[in-house]
């Protein structure tokens, strides 16, 4: 994959994270020591994030850098027309949780959520 295409792909994910978790940019912006209009820039992947920066914004939304990386990792394998697994995951927790009224999710993004938790909870129970 190219450099600057899983720059975009780390930004989208940080976005994510940081929307499920309810945290505002300022919050980021403020831990990172810029503007939130420069962090904006960052989470639209028009800025590449460093691996300090990274750090502070993993810690930030309560997580490990790996585990962004790893999510970034699997969002390029696991893709269904185009829409990664972050962006699934994102739709439904705001359709559990009422936050956004036009957020559904097709038929085939709950049946592919569906075989995932299926899968994970055999491994769990055998």
């Amino acid at each position: 994959m190219r450099h600057l295409e899983y720059d975009k792909k780390l930004a989208r994910t940080i976005k994510v994270l940081r929307e499920l978790k309810r945290i505002k940019q300022f919050v980021i912006s403020n831990a990172l020591d810029m503007t939130q209009a420069t962090y904006c820039k960052i989470e639209k992947g028009e800025i590449a994030i460093t691996p300090g920066q990274l750090k502070i914004i993993s810690e930030e939304l309560g997580t490990s850098n790996f585990q962004i990386l790893a999510i970034v990792e699997a969002d390029n394998i696991i893709n269904i027309k185009h829409t990664t697994l972050s962006e699934i995951l994102l739709k439904f927790v705001q359709m559990v949780e009422g936050v956004n009224e036009n957020s559904k999710l097709t038929s085939e993004e709950l049946e592919f959520l569906i075989q995932k938790i299926r899968h994970r909870h055999q491994k769990l129970t055998s």
